[in-house]
């Protein structure tokens, strides 16, 4: 009896702690003046005019992209200023632009838009009846799925001359190979393979029946209106049923459903309730939190963000935001006073765990902050950093609280503290971070050489590994570069972000000043620029040495164009049969540099340095 005291209190504190946790979240309004309206020029987010928000997400590099479905746009907000700008479309309905840049584009009615993991911008547009794709490296639109005209045909052959009815979500496979759509007006999934561009139906028969707890995914499955996707981090996909009012989590690898929310029945519990026996409203949006543990919905026709809540004994819902009237605001810390008005999307932060909304009637976008799940450590300051002079050269050297097996480490050649994720990350994992001044010199002769002390200098005073990765950055790619082509056998990969690898592109074009630096760092003159050797004519040592390559570039760089630099870089190591990653983010600029969640980052060094 004592025993069965002590789970019951244990339960009950655990549930207590849950809910105490969403006690203490925040909501806020990051975009939309709460009127209906066509984007001015760049603004403040606060300051732009939206038209029915819905799909919301956070892109690789950290600014949030959302459908402006009532202005047929797909746009950002920047996570740096607040600037909300569009990435695709010229905000007339239509369908053209295949083939062309992305604000030539006419797109009708985006419904949602996710990232391939290699960086491209997919969308769905329910009235085209398509799914098409921001090409990341030509800043190119293409369709990849639908005809435009509303049907059911295709399966087994191209997906572009496929027929689909009113898809509404998208998401990939966990190996970037598939993406799956809700056909919702088909009552289907299907399954576009990427690589042979081919569609077929991956489940759903086609009839809006109920589907069985623990059926195969099949076409021999059938599904009530499956409307909303979402990846889990343990690799699980979630479903949500629009007509259905259900949940369903699909396990991959058995290749099953399973019932976990939604009874089925229409309506709205104000109240936590066993997940099972709760009532839904027309579910539009789904979002997985970091951890895995909290399932978001935008339960549209209750005009509330509900969770299932997988912490506990068994799965609760609750409510997260709204009280299930409809409104707007008011703008208040407390997410359950904040009325809402048919929010269709939700997306969560993969780093913060906060939520994104696209409050659709109420033409807003907003956030909820303080939410569990987030993936937190601690940030590059809060390290103990050693400082230092070599030769009248600053260094740095940021040191783990816990030290890893081989004394891994990874070496800043520029821009120490500038976008440091992959480094706050790593250096969590127990791996050192490492720099030296030298800038202005462009990966030049003298920077080698500082390199080189620095080098040893580095190895002898923390018994660091003998191979760290170089991390270059913007400039910082020269000389990260130069120094992995002067001694390959002493790097164990090479980590180039928006690299310069040709000063003729910059500062040659960009700045006059920088320019007859980045010369005289060579021992050049305007009459001699020509002669200038950079590290793409030493590709092939790198790829004699075997040495892994991680390249992540923004596809809209205006500073460093990626078609100048890091496009060829990544042709010659593929045409060389070299080892390349690459990660090109569809509409980014410049900065910011590095992945807000850097976890694909860790993965490839770690898998560089093993033993």
């Amino acid at each position: 009896m004592n025993c069965m005291r002590s789970v019951s209190l244990f339960v009950s504190l655990l549930l207590l702690s849950t809910a105490a946790s969403f006690a203490q979240s925040k909501i806020e309004t990051i975009a939309g003046t709460g009127k209906a309206g066509f984007p001015d020029e760049t603004a403040l987010g606060l300051d732009a005019k939206l038209n029915n928000p819905f799909g919301v997400i956070v892109a690789p590099d950290g600014d949030i992209v959302f459908c402006d479905t009532g202005n047929h746009l797909i746009r950002k907000i920047s996570r740096k200023s607040g600037e909300i700008e569009t990435l695709v479309g010229t905000g007339e309905p239509g369908y053209t632009g295949d083939g062309e840049a992305p604000d030539l584009a006419q797109l009708n009615e985006p419904y949602e838009v996710r990232f391939h993991p290699g960086g491209d911008l997919y969308w769905v547009e329910m009235k085209n009846h398509i799914v098409r794709k921001l090409d990341a490296r030509t800043n190119i639109v293409s369709t990849v799925a639908g005809t435009g005209e509303a049907g059911f045909s295709g399966d087994g052959g191209s997906a572009v001359e496929a027929g689909m009815n009113r898809p509404h979500s998208i998401q990939f496979l966990p190996d970037g190979k598939t993406l799956l759509i809700c056909d919702i007006g088909n009552h289907r999934i299907r399954a576009l393979d990427l690589g042979s561009g081919k569609i077929s139906t991956w489940c759903g028969t086609g009839e809006a029946q109920k589907t069985k707890d623990g059926a195969e995914v099949s076409p021999l499955t059938p599904l009530k209106g499956p409307r909303a996707l979402d990846l889990s981090p343990n690799g699980d996909l979630w479903l949500a049923l629009r007509e259905g009012n259900q949940v369903f989590r699909i396990d991959l690898k058995s290749g099953t459903l399973h019932h976990v929310a939604g009874r089925g029945a229409k309506g709205f519990d104000a109240v936590e309730t066993v997940a099972k026996k709760a009532k839904l409203s027309g579910p539009k949006g789904i979002a997985i939190s970091p951890d895995g543990n909290q399932v978001y919905l935008a339960d549209t026709e209750s005009h509330t963000v509900r969770v299932i809540d997988l912490t506990g004994p068994e799965p609760m819902v609750r409510v997260v935001a709204g009280d299930g009237t409809k409104g707007d605001g008011p703008d208040s810390p407390d997410p359950s006073s904040c009325r809402m008005a048919r929010l269709h999307g939700v997306g969560t932060d993969p780093v913060t765990g906060d939520l994104y909304i696209g409050d659709s009637e109420s033409n807003k976008v907003r956030r909820i902050t303080g939410l569990p799940g987030g993936h937190f450590h601690k940030r590059l300051n809060d390290y103990e950093t050693d400082e230092f002079k070599i030769d009248g050269r600053a260094c740095r050297i940021a040191r783990p609280d816990n030290v890893a097996e081989g004394r891994p480490w990874i070496w800043r050649a520029r821009f120490f503290g500038a976008f440091p994720a992959a480094d706050e990350a790593l250096l969590a994992k127990g791996w050192h971070v490492a720099w030296i001044d030298v800038g202005h010199l462009f990966g030049g002769p003298e920077a080698m050489d500082a390199f080189d002390t620095f080098y040893t200098s580095a190895r002898e005073r923390y018994q660091l590994a003998g191979k760290p990765v170089m991390e270059g950055f913007s400039r910082g790619g020269l000389g990260a570069m130069n120094w992995a082509i002067r001694h390959p056998e002493k790097v164990a990969g090479l980590y180039l972000d928006a690299p310069v690898l040709d000063i003729h592109s910059w500062p040659g074009e960009l700045s006059p000043a920088l320019w007859g630096k980045a010369l005289n760092a060579y021992g050049l003159e305007e009459g001699t620029a020509e002669d200038w050797k950079g590290p793409l004519k030493g590709v092939g040592r790198l790829i004699e040495a075997k040495l892994p390559l991680l390249l992540i570039a923004g596809g809209d760089d205006n500073i460093v164009p990626f078609a100048r630099n890091g496009a060829r870089l990544e042709k010659f190591y593929r045409e060389m049969g070299g080892d390349i990653t690459t990660i090109i983010k569809a509409g980014a600029g410049h900065h910011p540099h590095s992945l807000h969640e850097a976890s694909r980052i860790v993965a490839w060094a770690e898998r560089v340095t093993a033993p």
